[in-house]
C-alpha cells in the first residue's frame, strides 16, 4: 500500500474511536448491520455470475466425456436389442438357448439389418458400421461350442454383402 491510502486507512478506523472515547457512546451510531448487508447484496450480485460461469465451464469439460458414455450404452442397448430380433426373427434359434452353426450366420445378419434399419446413423459409426455392428452382434451372442469366427460370423457377413441392409 502506499503512504497515502495507509493514512486514510488508519484515519478511518480511528475516527469513530476517538469520537467514541472523546463524548457519549450514544453520539455516534456506526450501522455495522446495515453496511454489512449492503456489502454481502453486492458481493452476492456479483459472485452469482462467477459461480454460474464456472458451472458452465464444468459442464462443457465433462460433456464430452457424458456424450461419449451415453453413446456407449445406446451401442450396447442396440447391439442387444439385435441379438434379442436375430434369435426372434430366425427359424430355428430360440431366444436365451445357444445359436447353432446352422442358424448362427442367419442371426447375426438379421440382428445386424434390424440394428441398421433403427439404430440413430452416429450410433453406427460409433460402433464400426455395418461390419463392427456384425461382429459385436456376434460376439454377444450365445454360441453353441463350435461356433466361431470362421464358421458363424464371416458366411453372415457374406450374407450381408449379398443383400445389403438398408436404413428404416
Amino acid at each position: 500500500m502506499t503512504r497515502p491510502s495507509i493514512a486514510l486507512a488508519a484515519a478511518c478506523l480511528a475516527c469513530p474511536s476517538v469520537a467514541c472515547a472523546a463524548g457519549s457512546p450514544d453520539a455516534v451510531a456506526i450501522p455495522w448491520g446495515e453496511w454489512l448487508s449492503t456489502a454481502l447484496s453486492t458481493a452476492a450480485s456479483a459472485l452469482v455470475p462467477v459461480a454460474a460461469a464456472a458451472v458452465t465451464a464444468g459442464v462443457a469439460r465433462v460433456a464430452p466425456w457424458a456424450s461419449s458414455l451415453l453413446t456407449r450404452q445406446r451401442i450396447e442397448a442396440a447391439i442387444q436389442a439385435g441379438v434379442d430380433y436375430g434369435q426372434n426373427a430366425v427359424a430355428g434359434a430360440v431366444r436365451g438357448r445357444t445359436v447353432g452353426l446352422e442358424v448362427g450366420p442367419a442371426v447375426v445378419a438379421a440382428g445386424t439389418r434390424h440394428v441398421v434399419a433403427i439404430a440413430p446413423s452416429r450410433v453406427l459409426r460409433r460402433a464400426g458400421g455395418v461390419e463392427g455392428v456384425a461382429s459385436r452382434i456376434f460376439r454377444a451372442m450365445p454360441l453353441d461350442a463350435q461356433g466361431s469366427a470362421e464358421t458363424v460370423l464371416k458366411p453372415a457377413l457374406q450374407l450381408l454383402k449379398d443383400d445389403p441392409p438398408r436404413r428404416a
